[in-house]
């Protein structure tokens, strides 16, 4: 009885064991089957890239004109619509002219009074002229008639100077566009007081049709490029590619402007080189103040460059998932700070030959096994 229970013990163990062996077996089978997933992968090759890069820029037409008074007074007549297109030479105000018309008549009458004086000294020096020929008066009286005539003649010339500007200030009462172009809004009014030492000017006259962006680059980027494109910063305006000007909700303007001036200070301060970019405007998608994106296009040669799907990132680091000997291991990478918007060039973490994870990487974990899709 005994021995027969021993049997039975022994073998209900052996019969527990090789039921725990094959349910461990078929379970780890289970969990390699599930913990194995299939990714789409990418083995890296280098390429050349077209990168781009994006300026904030301030906008200005090619000649703003500030309308500012030359003389002092207020304003009598607005002749213009605000917004109006004008022409050069197009009366845009005119102020009081009262004032300014009695200083010409007394420049006037000034002019005619010294005119007068001129033609008495001059009639007296012919007659001390003829004396003088006939020794009645000596060297001293003749001498004081030309001098009597030199002063006429300087108040003849000091008189019509002041009629000359007497006319001047008049004519500067009425207020001309100096170029063709398009009129701001008018920050005076009729009656209002105006001088030429107002902190506002009345209007400002742009023509839109050409257009110039200005941008501020740091000098270490004006360095690469100088680098990249092999040249001097004299050369640079030549070697760089068209460029492209976007209005802040999106829309290009149809035509490319090049970088045609660079700056030979460094601004205090900032630390910018500012550079200009020229564009033809010619649907006045861009006004005079407007603020847009520059877009600055360059090839890098040679270069890794990887789906940005292919990545995530902890705390402003970039990781992808190498596949080795079936297993995804957490790699980090240090991409260029610019891109195109779908891809990123790689600087440093990745080689030729290397295997990646190219769509899906946030779904993964290090260490997981992979199974690569053709």
């Amino acid at each position: 009885m005994k021995k027969f229970l021993k049997f039975s013990l022994f073998l209900f163990a052996a019969v527990l064991l090789v039921g725990g062996v094959f349910y461990s077996f078929w379970n780890d089978d289970e969990e390699d089957e599930e913990s194995v997933g299939e990714y789409h992968a990418l083995t890296i090759e280098t390429q050349d890239f077209s990168a781009v890069r994006e300026f904030t820029v301030a906008v200005e037409t090619e000649q703003p004109a500030n309308i500012r008074p030359q003389v002092s007074g207020r304003i009598t007549q607005i002749c213009v619509k605000e917004g109006a297109r004008v022409k050069k030479g197009q009366t845009l105000f005119v102020l009081d002219q009262v004032p300014y018309q009695a200083a010409v008549r007394n420049a006037s009458a000034k002019v005619n009074s010294a005119k007068a004086q001129l033609a008495i000294a001059r009639q007296t020096l012919e007659g001390k002229d003829v004396l003088y020929q006939q020794h009645v008066v000596g060297d001293f009286d003749l001498d004081k008639a030309r001098h009597e005539v030199a002063m006429a003649e300087a108040e003849w010339a000091a008189a019509q100077a002041d009629l000359e500007n007497a006319q001047n200030d008049l004519s500067y009462t009425v207020v001309k566009s100096p170029s063709d172009g398009v009129l701001s809004m008018i920050a005076y009014r009729v009656g209002e007081l105006v001088d030429p030492s107002i902190e506002e000017e009345m209007a400002t006259v742009t023509d839109p049709k050409h257009i110039y962006a200005y941008l501020g680059l740091s000098e270490k980027t004006i360095h690469d490029l100088i680098q990249y494109y092999n040249c001097t910063v004299d050369e640079l305006t030549d070697r760089l590619p068209e460029v492209t000007l976007v209005t802040y909700w999106g829309k290009e303007l149809e035509r490319k402007g090049r970088i045609d001036a660079i700056s030979g200070n460094v601004e205090t301060g900032t630390g910018a080189v500012t550079l200009r970019a020229s564009f033809e405007n010619p649907d006045v998608l861009f006004r005079n103040g407007s603020n847009g994106t520059l877009k600055l296009p360059y090839i890098v040669k040679n270069v890794i460059v990887i789906p940005q799907e292919a990545t995530y990132d902890i705390q402003d680091k970039y990781f992808v998932f190498k596949v080795e000997n079936g297993v995804a291991k957490s790699t980090e990478i240090e991409v260029m700070p610019y891109n195109d918007g779908q891809n990123y060039v790689v600087t440093k973490g990745l080689a030729t030959g290397d295997v990646i994870i190219s769509e899906g990487a946030g779904l993964l974990r290090d260490g997981m096994k992979v199974k690569v899709k053709n």
